[in-house]
């Protein structure tokens, strides 16, 4: 299903707000895209283990990125994803992994290619401003939000050469042709979720039809 076709879905099993309307698309779509990162944070929360494994189904991988640096950064340098990303109970967040680029392609098998390994800020300062570095085919990556990651004790030569980024990408970055695959089993919370943040959830029937009537 593409994500224009999931929101026609959603919208048009929700109530109308009056009799001539109903909720706007974009009401809609800010809606699932809250919906679908909190079902994927409760699960992640629930079961990291078992999540885990079936993280690659959902994740996108970047296409190259090239790492930058300035005097404040150092020793590290920063990339910036193309669109937001799932918040995971996790230090990474929603940052699966970090692979580095070659004129190949993505390949870890050649000598070169570096390992990224998550940290916070605090241990990136700790393990690549100290001597007590990790050794020199091994570098950070830390999660600062905002689409933005620190690597941690690249080479210049293996900055220049890029890396790809594989995360869980926010529904609201996709564009409406493409599709999207949702947590398996999740749909139906995920369309309650999406009322009760519009306030669209059908009222509880309080009438007890075995009830004696006074009138």
């Amino acid at each position: 299903m593409t994500k224009a076709e999931y929101i026609d879905f959603i919208r048009n099993s929700l109530p109308m707000v009056d009799k001539t309307s109903r909720f706007h698309h974009e009401q809609v779509s800010a809606a699932i895209n809250l919906a679908v990162n909190s079902v994927f944070h409760e699960l992640y929360a629930k079961s990291p283990k078992s999540v885990r494994k079936s993280l690659d189904r959902y994740s996108t991988l970047s296409a190259k990125l090239t790492p930058t640096q300035n005097a404040a950064w150092r020793p590290r340098y920063r990339v910036t994803l193309a669109s937001d990303v799932v918040d995971l109970p996790k230090k990474t967040g929603g940052i699966l992994e970090v692979l580095q680029w070659n004129e190949d392609g993505i390949n870890p098998e050649l000598n070169h290619i570096v390992s990224f390994v998550p940290v916070s800020t605090m241990e990136g300062e700790q393990l690549y401003g100290s001597e007590s570095s990790l050794p020199g085919n091994v570098a950070g990556y830390s999660w600062l939000g905002n689409r933005t990651l620190e690597l941690w004790g690249m080479s210049a030569a293996n900055a220049d050469l890029g890396v790809s980024v594989r995360y869980l990408q926010q529904f609201r970055s996709y564009a409406s042709t493409d599709r999207i695959l949702l947590p398996f089993g999740q749909e139906q919370a995920i369309i309650d979720k999406v009322r009760e943040y519009l306030g669209a959830t059908p009222p509880k029937n309080l009438v007890n039809d075995n009830a004696d009537s006074n009138g």
